[in-house]
Order: C-alpha cells, then sequence, then structure tokens
C-alpha cells in the first residue's frame, strides 16, 4: 500500500505566490532587455546644429549652451554615443533631409520640417517676441504690428517661416542677427520677430541697452530635435525612446537668463 504525505493548504499558497514573483521576475528582466536593446544604435548618432548663442555654440573642440546641454542629458540617459556637427543652418537641415546626418536641432516645429524628419517631444524652452525700437510709429499691440511694420528675418529659421506663412510684410532676410539689428538701427525695417533668449545675447555682444526697444510678446514654442526619415525608418523605436527622457532634461527660461543648463539627470 502507498502512503501519500497530505501537503498543508497554506505551503500550497505560498508556493503558488513564489512561482507568481518568479515568473513576474523573469518577464520584468525579459522586459529591460527588450528596452535597452531597442535604445542601442549600433553606431554614433549624427546630430547637425547651428552656432546659436545661447542654446548651442562651439569654440574649438568645446560645445557648450542651454540646448547642448540638453541633448546630452537625454542621450546620457539612453547611454547612446553620439555627435554634433556644427554647420550654417540651411546646410544642418538639407543634411538631414538628404540622408547625410541624422538629425538637426535646436528646432521648432513646422509643416515643411515634417516632410522629411520626425519631431521629437519639444524640451528645450523658446520665446518669441516682436522688438521695435524705442520711439516707434508703429502701435504697439500684434495685430497693427502685423499691418504695418516691414520685418527682417534670419535665412532658414523657423522665424521666418513663421512670418511668410501668416502673411507679414517680410522684406529682408539676413545670416545673422547681427546685420538684422544694423538694419533696425538704421530704420530699415521695423521690427523682427526674434527668440527672446537669442536677442538678448545678441545685443549684449553688441553694447546695446535693452532700453532701446520695445517688446511685444507674441507666443512661446519650445524646441525639439528633429530625426531624418531614413533614420528613424531604420531605427523606428528611437524618438519613442528618446521622448521618454525628455522630460528629466528639459530645459527652461527664466526671467533674466539669456544663458542656462538644462535640469540635471
Amino acid at each position: 500500500m502507498t502512503t501519500y504525505a497530505r501537503i498543508p493548504p497554506n505551503l500550497l499558497t505560498r508556493l503558488g505566490s513564489y512561482c507568481l514573483t518568479a515568473i513576474t521576475a523573469i518577464l520584468l528582466t525579459i522586459t529591460l532587455v527588450s528596452t535597452t536593446q531597442a535604445t542601442q544604435i549600433d553606431r554614433i548618432i549624427t546630430i547637425s546644429t547651428q552656432e546659436w548663442p545661447p542654446y548651442q555654440m562651439q569654440t574649438g573642440n568645446d560645445q557648450t549652451g542651454a540646448a547642448i546641454d540638453a541633448l546630452a542629458c537625454v542621450m546620457r540617459r539612453l547611454q547612446q554615443p553620439y555627435k554634433v556637427i556644427f554647420l550654417p543652418w540651411g546646410r544642418a537641415q538639407f543634411a538631414v533631409e538628404q540622408g547625410k546626418y541624422d538629425g538637426f536641432f535646436s528646432a521648432a516645429k513646422n509643416d515643411q520640417r515634417d516632410s522629411y524628419a520626425v519631431f521629437s517631444e519639444p524640451f528645450i524652452a523658446q520665446t518669441w517676441n516682436y522688438y521695435l525700437l524705442k520711439g516707434t510709429q508703429v502701435p504697439l499691440d500684434p495685430q497693427t504690428i502685423k499691418q504695418q511694420a516691414y520685418f527682417g528675418s534670419r535665412k532658414h529659421s523657423n522665424t521666418t517661416y513663421w512670418l511668410k506663412q501668416n502673411d507679414f510684410q517680410l522684406i529682408h532676410q539676413a545670416d545673422h542677427i547681427n546685420e538684422l539689428l544694423a538694419l533696425l538701427q538704421k530704420g530699415r525695417i521695423d521690427a523682427m520677430m526674434e527668440n527672446k533668449l537669442l536677442f538678448e545675447d545678441a545685443i549684449a555682444k553688441a553694447g546695446l541697452p535693452m532700453e532701446m526697444f520695445e517688446v511685444v510678446h507674441n507666443r512661446t514654442l519650445p524646441l525639439g530635435v528633429y530625426f531624418g526619415n531614413q533614420f528613424v525608418k531604420r531605427y523606428p523605436e528611437f524618438v519613442e525612446q528618446f521622448n521618454r527622457h525628455t522630460h528629466a532634461c528639459r530645459f527652461e527660461e527664466t526671467p533674466t537668463m539669456a544663458t542656462g543648463k538644462a535640469t540635471s539627470n
């Protein structure tokens, strides 16, 4: 006669609990491994940009600025090697459209860029203001500024694209903001619609006081990274992985700043 040992019910419950815990741990490990593998790219990611103080600057081999810090924060969290290449802004964008580089930044979203690249979650603060000389004859309300002011703007910039799309009187485009400041001082243009930090940095370097200008707020339009369609097609999970870390690395303006750093991780 065979004798069977009786297993206490509470032991069966504990064994079931242990098995469930072990299975959960295994599944979590598999998920973490899969996530890590999804974020790893088999080469250095190349991101083009422009010289654009105080967001991104290069002196020799040193790359600094609020946007440089914010991007570094995200890539560090992803443990992803990358390289930033400084170019004229038009070339920086065109090179991504042609697939030479993987992405460009710091950029604001627009339809033209959406045709050849995918925009990340925006995580770099940007404020657009209208700037006119003190004593201007143009009334200082946004609608009248649009109707009466003749604008200058930077070539290949999203500010220029926005002015054109919204039917402003854009009469001059320049490569650099310093050229536009000179035209504004001479009365060759009535106004600029420009990034707040960029404008403040430019007039500080030019030795011009802020009191020379009238400032009218336009809009807030945060910046991000555009990743080219060719890159996204090859690595379809990367942008989603990138976006998971943008909030922790977000750069915000403060009322008196012309430079800044991203939130540390």
